[in-house]
């Protein structure tokens, strides 16, 4: 039976991937946050796979030792890992406090490379794929999203490290960039930008802040619903040589495409435009 670690499975692409893979026959490790989360998705497995559903934090040492431990016992051959964990952490980068930063990088960046660290030698034994989550924010930055850019760029650059480091290994490395989707994550964004703190220049921001709000709905209400995510893992795990990148969402692979074309000076106009600023 063909085994993953999802990391991330509270709501969103985790949950509904682990899902997926367990309907599928996999043997999945999905990690959540909170016991009542673990709960839920155990009860909510169906399908003659095995769900084992494990609360750990990817910032958390120790918990990313013990989940190692944990997946040695119950996969010892791992075919699968999905960085999936992630959160973003939303402002204009003048008032952005910096312990935000911190966390930001701390959950988008270093908890991913702690968690393919502690299961490295299970993916090894079974040439198995890492699949690491990024977004459209990771090859092209937003204004009110710095952090979250920020991590995200840093781990398609991690990506590209790995990828070529593990190869003599057996162990392949690719990046999902999805674009909107119906996920938590922007819900949790917003209501962290309302708990921004004071700042003289808060008022300043308010008209560009108004619009990526209207964009995060957007993105929510329009965008690709999870289960293209689920649909996509699939097919990667699937694949003998999988692609090293995988744009998802309506014109997704264009946007970015175009981003990286136009002089630096075109694309802030047109952010500018769009976002009437």
């Amino acid at each position: 039976m063909s085994s993953a670690l999802i990391t991330g499975c509270s709501s969103g692409f985790g949950r509904v991937t682990a899902m997926r893979l367990v309907r599928d026959g996999w043997t999945v490790i999905a990690t959540v946050r909170r016991d009542e989360d673990a709960e839920a998705l155990r009860a909510e497995a169906t399908g003659p796979g095995t769900l084992h559903a494990l609360r750990a934090d990817v910032t958390s040492e120790g918990d990313v030792a013990r989940l190692g431990r944990e997946a040695a016992t119950l996969a010892p051959v791992l075919h699968g890992l999905v960085n999936n964990a992630g959160t973003a952490y939303p402002g204009p980068l003048e008032l952005l406090p910096v312990e935000d930063l911190r966390a930001q990088l701390d959950v988008n960046v270093v908890g991913q490379l702690a968690v393919t660290q502690a299961v490295l030698p299970l993916l090894r034994a079974a040439g198995g794929t890492i699949i690491n989550v990024s977004s459209i924010g990771g090859r092209r930055a937003t204004p009110m999203l710095g952090a979250y850019n920020a991590s995200k760029f840093a781990l398609e650059a991690m990506s590209d490290a790995l990828r070529v480091e593990l190869a003599p290994f057996g162990v392949k490395v690719t990046v999902i960039e999805p674009g909107g989707s119906s996920t938590a994550i922007w819900r949790t964004s917003v209501a962290r930008a309302d708990a921004l703190p004071d700042h003289p220049h808060r008022g300043d921001y308010a008209r560009l802040e108004g619009a990526v709000r209207r964009l995060a709905a957007w993105a929510e209400s329009d965008g690709f619903p999870p289960e293209a995510f689920a649909d996509l893992v699939v097919r990667i795990l699937a694949a003998d040589r999988p692609k090293t990148r995988y744009p998802l969402g309506p014109g997704v692979g264009r946007a970015i495409a175009i981003s990286h074309w136009l002089p630096d000076r075109v694309r802030d106009w047109l952010v500018r435009r769009r976002l009437g600023w």
